[in-house]
């Protein structure tokens, strides 16, 4: 007989197992003779929760929020019966989640010592019928026993205009008061002018356009400007750049005046492809803001463009880009790009009288540029690009600017590669310090006040903003 191999046990299968039998049926026995009990405190108990209030930022009535998380702690060595775990809903604006089920309110939940209680509230607020935001204020009631305590769950809403996949009417006029929402796009049609009135703030929704084929008026104000921006207004949303595709002025559209503009958290915020054969401004731009593009500030092709005193700043790609040729009359801006919360590789501004198309093909068309009394700066060597073909003009002058640049043709009659001193560019803050070289380093082309509205000195000062003193 060949030994048994290592291990191999020397009683017979059966008898190994009719003893774990009765080890098992022991066990089963003690367990049977000491159940597990809970315990629970019978006192008055305090739960402790993870806020004191939870708060929505502001809202779009008939909007569903994002969820807010509020967190229940036992800390009682017992197990803590929750008889009741609800919300005063007067309103109708707020639903709760406990365990996956919702349901208003919730009863009979059992805490465990130490353990914690997910609560999650959402809000939907109803319209209010205003204009202005107003507020919503209810109560989440946890009750124990005796003893109640109470979370406040607050929540600003905004009534609101919405508009989806909308061919606007001829002569359409938006005015201040409740804000225009978009979801997906807007047309202004050929022959039409969409009039935007001070002080109305325009809100698109994630991937939302507003083309413009005919004619756009936007003329804010400095005590009411008008606001382009993203419909998201909760933490981590303010500043984040591509949250709405921008404004994309189309072939045939003209005679386009926007002031007093504020334009933010687009992918590109101006789009200019307007070719024609004059030199008219297809868009004139003043005392303007641009910010927080995941793209261009404006990107334009074989277009017309006047810009005055406008801020362009914290775009992933270029702040002003003129492309394929076009006319670009450039005064007292400022364009500064430091890659606050991202990666940038392009050059602030780029002006070129061609572009390769995707096809492998190549646009060539005449470029003449103008920039006076302006700031082109950032966190690259070189924040400006040319690049011409020699078969169309490419007529491009600079004068009386701050640059940082290292092309040879820029250098004269420029301030090159001196710090402009901002205030506090991370803070979107572009106005010059006390020390700044571009202070009173402009000529005289006849614009009265810079983007604050601030009566412009003799000389007056280079950028968008003249220097105040405090």
């Amino acid at each position: 007989m060949p030994p048994k191999p290592p291990g191999t046990m020397s009683k017979p299968l059966s008898v190994f197992v009719s003893g774990l039998l009765l080890v098992g049926v022991g066990i089963g026995g003690l367990v049977s003779c000491n159940p597990f009990k809970t315990e629970f405190e019978t006192g008055p108990v305090e739960l402790r929760f993870s806020a004191d209030t939870v708060f929505f930022d502001t809202l779009l009535t008939t909007v569903a929020s994002t969820t807010r998380r509020l967190r229940v702690y036992n800390d009682q060595p017992k197990s803590v019966a929750i008889a009741s775990l609800g919300i005063t809903n007067s309103s109708g604006a707020f639903s709760i989640i406990v365990n996956g089920v919702e349901a208003n309110p919730l009863e009979n939940i059992e805490l465990l010592p130490g353990d914690s209680l997910l609560v999650l509230l959402q809000a939907n607020v109803p319209e209010g019928g205003q204009t202005l935001p107003f507020v919503v204020e209810e109560t989440l009631l946890v009750t124990t026993g005796a003893n109640q305590q109470t979370v406040p769950v607050i929540a600003w809403g905004q009534d609101a205009h919405f508009l989806r996949d909308s061919v606007l009417q001829c002569n359409t006029v938006w005015t201040a008061g409740k804000p225009y929402v978009i979801y997906n796009n807007v047309l202004v049609d050929s022959l039409c002018t969409l009039t935007v009135q001070p002080g109305t703030r325009v809100y698109s929704h994630n991937g939302s356009t507003v083309f413009i084929k005919g004619r756009l008026e936007a003329l804010g104000n400095a005590t009411a400007p008008i606001t382009f921006t993203n419909d998201r207004f909760d933490n981590g949303f303010t500043n984040a750049p591509g949250q709405w595709s921008g404004l994309v002025f189309l072939e045939g559209s003209n005679n386009n005046r926007m002031q007093f503009t504020h334009i933010r958290n687009a992918e590109n915020a101006i789009w200019l492809g307007t070719p024609d054969n004059d030199t008219l401004p297809d868009l004139m731009m003043e005392n303007c803001i641009i910010e927080n593009t995941s793209g261009s500030g404006i990107l334009a092709f074989t277009s017309d463009l006047q810009l005055t005193n406008t801020l362009i700043n914290n775009c992933v790609d270029f702040c002003f880009a003129g492309l394929a040729g076009g006319n670009y009359q450039l005064t007292h801006n400022t364009f500064a790009n430091f890659g606050f919360g991202f990666f940038r590789a392009q050059p602030a501004a780029v002006f070129t009288n061609n572009l390769l198309l995707t096809d492998g093909s190549e646009l060539q068309e005449d470029l003449l540029v103008r920039v006076n009394n302006s700031i082109i700066w950032g966190n690259t060597n070189d924040e400006i690009q040319l690049s011409s073909t020699p078969n169309n003009t490419f007529d491009v002058v600079f004068k009386n600017n701050l640059l940082k640049t290292t092309l040879p043709e820029l250098q004269n009659k420029n301030l090159i590669n001196q710090d402009p001193l901002f205030m506090e560019p991370e803070s979107y803050d572009y106005h010059l310090d006390t020390l700044s070289p571009a202070i009173n380093a402009g000529l005289n082309l006849g614009v009265l006040i810079d983007l604050d509205s601030l009566l412009r000195t003799n000389p007056p000062d280079v950028g968008a903003y003249e220097w105040k003193q405090n």
